[in-house]
């Protein structure tokens, strides 16, 4: 069921492979952080069964994938590659390109509704007396979630333009639109359990701010494969 990991070893290893071992190893620096500004979304089937006893589950027939990339070079290798290559493998299981569709991520409004198509995730780190950390996760109605939406993306973005976005005051509201408790994901990455909600958003923000969103990924851990969004019409 946590394949999040996988998803990311496969998204790595169809990218080409000069741009993978810069964005895994280097990225893109804010101060002490990096990012990768790129994102993916879950699979997507049309027929998929889950076995509760262990913990499986099984994708029947074609899947599907979404990956978006701020970078447009990057998703332009990745489909030409993606043109000679006749094999994949995900988990350890050989999956065949049946057809590649791309679409371009502009927005020219300053309002938009969008669905999180892999979950996303808002969180802060504390450090206890004993030195220890505890991660405390957010949901879309705590009121810190907007604030740290947007000094996520406000970080994201200086480090990919080098612009400071320090003057700005209102850079991004988000607002739930359909949030229910069946949105709430936990998942394992790795060896750590993460929350994350998926759902439907209003995003307000100028559209060049929007359309970095769409592309880059909304909150925390996009390259992980969290927070990846499109519009919902």
């Amino acid at each position: 069921m946590n394949y999040h990991h996988s998803l990311q070893a496969l998204v790595y290893s169809i990218f080409p492979q000069q741009e993978a071992s810069y964005l895994h190893d280097q990225g893109y620096h804010y101060n002490n952080r990096a990012y990768k500004l790129f994102c993916f979304s879950k699979i997507k089937a049309k027929k998929a069964i889950y076995d509760n006893s262990s913990k499986k589950i099984t994708f029947h027939d074609r899947i599907s994938i979404s990956i978006s990339s701020i970078l447009p070079e990057l998703i332009e290798k990745t489909t030409n590659q993606l043109l000679t290559t006749e094999n994949l493998l995900l988990n350890g299981e050989k999956l065949k390109i049946d057809s590649i569709q791309f679409s371009q991520n502009s927005v020219t409004t300053n309002s938009l509704q969008v669905k999180a198509n892999s979950p996303i995730t808002v969180y802060s780190t504390y450090e206890k007396r004993d030195g220890s950390k505890i991660t405390h996760y957010f949901s879309p109605h705590d009121q810190v979630f907007e604030h740290l939406i947007q000094e996520n993306f406000a970080r994201k973005y200086e480090a990919f333009t080098n612009e400071s976005l320090e003057h700005e005051k209102e850079l991004l509201s988000i607002r739930p639109v359909r949030v229910i408790n069946r949105d709430k994901v936990v998942t394992k990455y790795k060896n750590i359990w993460i929350t994350g909600w998926t759902g439907t958003y209003e995003l307000k923000a100028k559209p060049e701010y929007l359309s970095f969103l769409l592309n880059a990924g909304l909150g925390s851990r996009n390259s992980s494969g969290f927070g990846f969004i499109s519009p919902f019409h």
